[in-house]
């Protein structure tokens, strides 16, 4: 017997444990319906009436059945799985109550209650009814398939056959004689019973601890699950990002082309209107020159039109257009106009907007005095630290030269578009220069060369 309450005190107290942490409604009914089983052992020990063992036993049995019913219907979920079955067990805790209600008042109506016929009738009612709440248990627990599912089902077998043994005990089936005592009746029916009892508790432990095993491995998925989620989502983010960043480079680059064409736009026909105008004059001085003049103007002008297609040429490109572009202007001003280039070869293959040169000789031809009295000398050339200078000396005309604005501005735009630090422009000692930054080509594998 000691071992017994050893056992199940054991059991009692490790559930309770077990509720007090994990704060589970699982632990909280099995723990009262095993709660009964120790409290029925310990009162045979006590000095206690026929009435107060009696509604003691009917009490703890009660609360035992419904709380068994109760732990079924919330530990396999039938309020999801099985919503009838639900109703039903609901329906079972409620007729258990009442018949918990109806033996507690036979007990206060009779005083003997061996041979009171009507309580030994509802005792062995009350069995069978719970008796069939076992049936219905295996068959719930048995459609789980894992290890929790079958140590439900062997916990309620045991319960089930003690249920059982008690209904057939009490109906007199098994009995050649009639006990002379209620005490004698109870000690015959807890002795035989205590292993099996011990193994129906150890069987509900294991599987509430193997399903306590079973959630934290579900929790630990959930977690590494919701974090890949949130891994994958911030990664998505990410490219998101990336993605948004590229196409807001790439519309910025369309911005920036349309930009540029919209600048070289406007030099075809700045170019056009600055020549027009020198062949006007021209043919009015010297028209066979005048004919010479637009000869040279179709060449410089083929090139011009081939260069609006490009954001970037090389310097050697420019050097040579602008060697036409001078014989041209030659035609005019004759000697009058003198150029000097002298940059470096290593230099050649850099790079720089199109008709830059062009744009510059033709700025200081068209703001200084140009005769052969007072000769114009424009100056190209490099420097160590790899920039292209242009240098002319300065003789401003007195009168107000006509011009569209575009010039000096349009190099200035085309530079910031490019992303590169801007010309410098500088007026000193009658001489005036515009320092402009050349772009070192990439390579391939985009090493510069």
């Amino acid at each position: 017997m000691f071992c017994y309450l050893g056992a199940v005190g054991s059991i009692v107290v490790i559930n309770a444990v077990q509720w007090g942490l994990s704060r589970n409604l699982i632990y909280a009914l099995f723990t009262l319906h095993i709660l009964p089983s120790l409290i029925n052992a310990t009162i045979f020990s006590l000095e206690l009436t026929k009435l107060e063992r009696s509604l003691t036993y009917d009490v703890t049995l009660a609360v035992a059945h419904i709380c068994y019913v109760a732990l079924v219907d919330r530990f396999f979920d039938l309020r999801q799985r099985i919503p009838r079955l639900h109703q039903w067990f609901r329906s079972f805790q409620i007729l258990l109550a009442i018949q918990m209600l109806v033996d507690i008042g036979i007990d206060f109506s009779q005083t003997n209650r061996n041979t009171n016929s009507l309580l030994w009738f509802a005792t062995i009612l009350t069995g069978l009814f719970f008796v069939g709440i076992c049936l219905i248990s295996l068959w719930v627990a048995a459609q789980r398939k894992d290890i929790v599912g079958r140590l439900f089902l062997m916990g309620s077998f045991l319960m089930f056959l003690d249920e059982a043994r008690a209904v057939i005990s009490f109906s007199g089936l098994l009995w050649e004689a009639q006990p002379d005592s209620p005490t004698a009746i109870k000690n015959w029916l807890l002795i035989p019973m205590e292993i099996v009892i011990t193994l129906d508790l150890l069987c509900f432990s294991l599987c509430f601890l193997f399903w306590q095993r079973q959630l934290a491995v579900k929790q630990a998925i959930e977690q590494t699950r919701v974090e890949e989620q949130l891994v994958h989502e911030r990664g998505q983010r990410h490219r998101e990002a990336l993605e948004a960043e590229l196409v807001h480079q790439q519309l910025e680059q369309e911005k920036t082309d349309v930009q540029l064409r919209a600048l070289q736009a406007q030099v075809n026909p700045h170019f056009l209107f600055n020549s027009l105008n020198s062949l006007s004059a021209l043919i009015e001085d010297d028209p066979p020159r005048a004919s010479q003049f637009v000869d040279e103007l179709s060449v410089v002008y083929r090139y011009l039109l081939k260069a609006n297609d490009q954001q970037l040429t090389t310097l050697a490109n420019e050097l040579a257009f602008i060697q036409a572009y001078y014989h041209l202007l030659k035609t005019r001003y004759g000697t009058g106009l003198t150029l000097n280039v002298e940059v470096d070869t290593e230099f050649h293959p850099c790079l720089l907007p199109p008709l830059s040169l062009q744009l510059l000789v033709e700025n200081a031809v068209k703001h200084n005095v140009v005769l052969p009295s007072r000769p114009l000398l424009v100056d190209i050339y490099t420097d160590a630290a790899g920039h292209l200078i242009v240098r002319n000396n300065l003789q401003r005309k007195n009168t107000r030269t006509i011009s569209n604005g575009v010039g000096l501005t349009a190099i200035l735009h085309q530079y910031h578009q490019l992303k590169q630090p801007p010309p410098e422009i500088t007026e000193a000692e009658g001489q005036f220069s515009i320092r402009l930054p050349l772009i070192i080509p990439a390579t391939d594998n985009g090493v510069p060369v």
